[in-house]
């Protein structure tokens, strides 16, 4: 197996199989919004994926060169909080201008946990897989968004039962679309 195949076999297992979303239940809640349209999701995926990547390879510079050489470790997730909370305030700031509709400080915050996560489990390794690890991970909840929010524009047109009306059949969606992202485990 040459290594370009080994790469994208890598991002095939980060996106679908090992997602923030449907494999480790991170950043569920931005599941959950019926109301937020294709292009809504999209663009609160690719704002999550570059605050992902940019918090999980600060994350890591600080607890490499700063808190593990001064036995700080244990301050490791208040430090990741931190730094998330700054890069979704940048974020704010930045999208305030060119896209007001993204600026929403609540939507961004819904994948709180996927950041979170992102940035505490790539805190010890190395910078490249930080990076890695932040940039797949973001593409990971993108796609989980986008493809639930396509779920939620066909559940508006069809007809549900009424005991399975809203979050009965988000739940029941997403864990079907987990169960397919399992699939892909095999390769």
């Amino acid at each position: 197996m040459t290594e370009i195949t080994r790469a994208i076999l890598f991002a095939v297992s980060c996106v679908f199989t090992h997602n923030f979303v449907f494999a480790r239940m991170l950043g569920t809640g931005a599941l959950l919004d019926e109301n937020r349209s294709i292009e809504q999701s999209a663009i609160l995926g690719l704002v999550v994926t570059v605050i992902m990547t940019v918090a999980a390879v600060v994350n890591n510079l600080i607890y490499n060169l700063l808190l593990a050489p001064l036995h700080f470790e244990y301050l490791q997730t208040v430090v990741a909080v931190l730094v998330i909370a700054l890069a979704v305030q940048a974020a704010e700031i930045m999208l305030a201008k060119k896209c007001p509709a993204a600026s929403h400080h609540t939507v961004v915050l819904t994948a709180g946990c996927a950041l979170l996560g992102a940035s505490v489990l790539t805190a010890g390794g190395s910078l490249i897989d930080a990076l890695v690890n932040g940039l797949l991970g973001g593409l990971g909840f993108l796609v989980a968004v986008v493809l639930m929010a396509g779920v939620h524009e066909r559940i508006r047109f069809s007809h549900i039962p009424a005991p399975m009306k809203g979050l009965p059949i988000t739940l029941v969606s997403a864990s079907l679309m987990a169960l397919a992202f399992m699939g892909f485990m095999g390769i």
